[in-house]
């Protein structure tokens, strides 16, 4: 009975020392919270390196063509990725695998990012907007993992669904974020910059997929539409990791 005791309060001893060394780990790399800055990097990484293997993996065939061989960066939407079966009829497993899994992982992680970085903005003026903004990106995150469980060929409705609205909500928490990073006296205007070309990139994007040609009608309307898709996305990653980098300046103050 004493020898299991014993043992049992070495063990709660040690728990509490590793538990101890890890929390001192996580704050000297990531101010106590990896959510604003090691895992929305690593998850750019892991997106980028994962969606040119998808790229490379998807066997054919555009919506106006489906007799192209491979992906076309200015034919094929990035949702032509997550097709079970693509254009050309062919299997898409890789591909698809590949592209839904790292859309739900982003999504996760902008998610979680948005729930934590508000508690940065908590100043005058700062701390409501900051909530509302925190509201419509968790929304858009929502909405980004929504695209990666709904592959376009079999959830149409529901993709499309996600599709729309997860820019229309990341519009809304940047314009947010973009005040808010204004009004906060440590963040240097250069990151509210960044945020507002980010916010006015994304604006432009809903006003050509609404307004714009339609990508059914010819091959220049289709690459319209895509070409617009695909700076937006780029556009979005680096304005993720430009507010990181304001993130870890702040921490190091």
């Amino acid at each position: 009975m004493y020898l299991y005791a014993d043992y049992t309060l070495i063990s709660f001893f040690k728990f509490g020392r590793l538990k101890y060394f890890m929390e001192a780990i996580m704050t000297k790399h990531t101010g106590s919270n990896p959510w604003l800055i090691e895992l929305p990097r690593l998850v750019l990484v892991i997106f980028v390196i994962l969606n040119i293997i998808a790229i490379f993996s998807y066997p054919g065939g555009t919506y106006l063509d489906h007799a192209t061989m491979g992906y076309s960066l200015t034919k094929n939407f990035l949702s032509d990725l997550g097709r079970t079966i693509s254009f050309s009829g062919e299997v898409n497993f890789l591909s698809a695998q590949l592209f839904n899994m790292t859309l739900i992982l982003a999504g996760g992680v902008f998610t979680n990012f948005y729930i934590r970085v508000r508690k940065i903005f908590q100043g005058p003026g700062q701390a409501v907007p900051a909530f509302i903004g925190t509201l419509f990106g968790v929304a858009g995150g929502l909405s980004l993992a929504g695209v990666g469980l709904t592959p376009v060929d079999l959830y149409l409705d529901l993709h499309l669904i996600c599709a729309t609205w997860l820019f229309r909500f990341f519009f809304a928490a940047s314009l947010c974020y973009t005040f808010v990073i204004l009004k906060h006296e440590q963040f240097g205007n250069r990151y509210a910059g960044g945020y507002l070309v980010f916010t006015s990139s994304i604006l432009a994007y809903i006003l050509i997929s609404e307004l714009g040609p339609d990508p059914k009608t010819n091959q220049f309307a289709l690459s319209v539409q895509v070409v617009s898709q695909k700076m937006i996305l780029f556009i979005f990653l680096g304005a993720i990791y430009i507010q990181t980098l304001g993130i870890q300046k702040l921490k190091e103050k």
